[in-house]
């Protein structure tokens, strides 16, 4: 309960408020929760070691082979579902108003949720969501599934700023599949390196697709 709104209402911030207004504070205070939180409950409410989540059953060619099977589904999905319904000027201007209509710019805010964004949500709704609702169920699969609908919430909510609703009941239906598919990683290899491998390269595809949306079609 004191960690679950907080992706939400971030996001709600960072779209809704107005730019230097106490909407960005807030909406940076809640990052600052976000990242910190699980650190201080993990080391000091749980008294645990410092770890950096070795796996301890392997999984990295499985993480591997799950992510690119991902990026061709989302790859494939786009391609039959949002090239011809989603408005590239809609996309346009959600960029421009967040400074991604420049590609430089673009492609390093990319490389950020690419390879730190990603890891930190695994950190997150894996490391920290999932082995919270473990403890408390004693359940994995309905801790997987609570886990990944909360991670899916987060996630529908920035899509109503790009997409239609349609665009964006598909898209959170793959993202909630997705979060199931990585929950489930972590509670077989109690990892958060295996879902990340998995989780980078479907957010190469959303990036490569945001590109092509902003940038060439």
């Amino acid at each position: 309960m004191l960690f679950a709104p907080a992706p939400t209402v971030g996001v709600l911030l960072a779209l809704h408020s107005p730019q230097g207004s106490m909407g960005a504070i807030l909406w940076a205070m809640a990052k600052i929760w976000l990242f910190a939180l699980p650190a201080v409950w993990y080391l000091w409410i749980e008294k645990q070691a410092f770890s950096l989540s070795k796996p301890k059953n392997g999984g990295m060619a499985v993480g591997f082979a799950v992510g690119i099977l991902m990026l061709l589904v989302i790859f494939i999905a786009f391609w039959l579902f949002g090239k011809n319904a989603i408005a590239p000027d809609l996309i346009r201007i959600q960029a421009q108003n967040f400074g991604l209509n420049r590609p430089l710019v673009y492609l390093a805010a990319a490389l950020y949720w690419i390879c730190i964004n990603s890891l930190l949500e695994e950190y997150i709704f894996r490391f920290f969501f999932y082995r919270q609702l473990e403890n408390l169920f004693n359940i994995k699969w309905l801790a997987v599934i609570l886990a990944a609908a909360i991670f899916t919430l987060h996630h529908t909510v920035v899509l109503t700023a790009y997409l239609p609703a349609l665009q964006n009941a598909l898209a959170s239906l793959g993202i909630f599949i997705a979060g199931v598919i990585w929950s489930a990683m972590y509670a077989r290899y109690r990892s958060v390196w295996i879902p990340f491998i998995s989780h980078l390269w479907a957010d190469i595809a959303v990036f490569s697709i945001g590109a092509y949306l902003i940038f060439m079609a």
